[in-house]
């Protein structure tokens, strides 16, 4: 089995790809992913995400290994992986209310309520499992590019369940998991690869001065599936005729790197420019 990076190498799809284009900005999809804009800034929420990523990383780990590492020795973690995140990522932008250190004491408090909770009976089979899977509607046709992803963990309890861990600044609505792609593409993937229908879990944790653990697991069947691939194809067709439009209510507009060019975007150069980088 290949790595992520090695996946990475030849053209294909991701969730966060699809997710990017089909729910947060279309445009915003073309400035990162075809035009390759450099980024104005770094949105904290990007550098906080991958440092509690790479905390709980190691505490999966740890798990897999048969220990349950210490609520106060995984904080400390954190504390020292978000040290590393703020060198390596540059012009980091807070939002209003937030410094290094309010992040810093944040993470540590979210990593540590999420180990106090861990369930000891639970077997962690795998951390960091890469795929890449071809995607094939209901009729057979194999499209050109494969959905390349990585599953953060997978447990036993129940059977098999594909896990990813969110940290999020809300608690999730009730159906939020019901909904997901992600939760659509990795099980899809899983079932490839593996022959046999698995449970997918959000393992989130809220962004709040007492952080809140929260568990969703949702299923998928073949239909879930179709679905999900005629939906690529109808974004690789409107990708291939130029359609990029901005998302000026959407949720993440206020934290995007690339606002300049999406305040030019109207204007016919903008939009020539758009056109030919299709």
């Amino acid at each position: 089995m290949g790595t992520l990076d090695q996946y990475r190498d030849r053209e294909h799809w991701s969730y966060s790809a699809l997710n990017q284009y089909l729910n947060i900005c279309s445009l915003q999809y073309f400035f990162d992913r075809i035009a390759k804009l450099p980024k104005a800034f770094t949105p904290v929420s990007l550098s906080f995400g991958s440092a509690f990523h790479r905390a709980t990383e190691w505490v999966h780990l740890t798990r897999k290994e048969g220990r349950i590492p210490n609520p106060k020795e995984c904080g400390d973690l954190f504390a020292d992986i978000w040290g590393r995140q703020l060198e390596e990522d540059k012009g980091i932008r807070f939002d209003e209310g937030q410094d290094a250190e309010t992040c810093r004491m944040q993470g540590m408090d979210m990593v540590s309520a999420y180990v106090k909770q861990l369930d000891p009976t639970e077997r962690v089979l795998a951390v960091n499992e890469a795929f890449a899977v071809p995607l094939v509607d209901s009729t057979g046709y194999v499209l050109e590019k494969p959905l390349v992803g990585e599953i953060d963990f997978l447990v036993e309890s129940d059977g098999v369940t594909v896990c990813d861990m969110k940290s999020s600044g809300r608690r999730w609505p009730k159906d939020q998991a019901e909904k997901s792609m992600q939760a659509t593409s990795y099980l899809y993937a899983y079932k490839h690869l593996h022959g046999v229908d698995a449970s997918f879990r959000f393992d989130v944790v809220t962004k709040a001065k007492h952080p809140v653990v929260e568990k969703h697991t949702t299923r998928r069947n073949a239909d879930h599936f179709h679905r999900m691939v005629e939906l690529v194809k109808v974004i690789e067709r409107m990708i291939a005729a130029g359609h990029f439009l901005p998302n000026e209510q959407g949720f993440y507009c206020s934290g995007c790197p690339h606002q300049a060019a999406c305040k030019a975007w109207h204007r016919e150069s903008a939009r020539v420019s758009v056109r030919m980088a299709a």
